[in-house]
């Protein structure tokens, strides 16, 4: 007998939706807590359907099953700038890798307790 294996939310980012809003003016601290909403509601879809343990604690551990990367990230996004950082372009390589360590913290956090803190410090 075939089993069928679980499809991840990234696949389906197109048609998922997610029910997060991006408030406030475009800036990076509003996007990195709306791109960290977005992923952990993905991250959540994903443990719903069973493609993520349930026991995952930290963001590395998302790279076991999938490219987890890819929670970070909405290329398809009607506003480039909130899909992806690599569109600031008054952002380096370096300054990107920041933005997304933020975002990795944060999620981090959620990981850990499954309690997301509107208010996190971003620093």
């Amino acid at each position: 007998m075939e089993t069928k294996q679980a499809t991840s939310v990234l696949e389906e980012t197109r048609t998922y939706h997610h029910g997060i809003g991006l408030r406030g003016e475009l800036t990076l601290e509003t996007v990195i807590r709306y791109r960290a909403a977005v992923a952990i509601e993905w991250i959540k879809e994903d443990l719903r359907r069973g493609v993520q343990p349930e026991n995952i604690k930290t963001f590395s551990e998302l790279h076991d099953v999938v490219d987890a990367s890819m929670y970070l990230l909405d290329e398809d996004h009607p506003i480039p700038k909130a899909g992806n950082f690599y569109d600031w372009e008054e952002l380096d390589v370096e300054g990107v890798n920041i933005q997304l360590t933020r975002m990795m913290d944060i999620i981090n956090d959620w990981l850990e307790t499954r309690d997301y803190v509107r208010n996190h410090p971003l620093q």
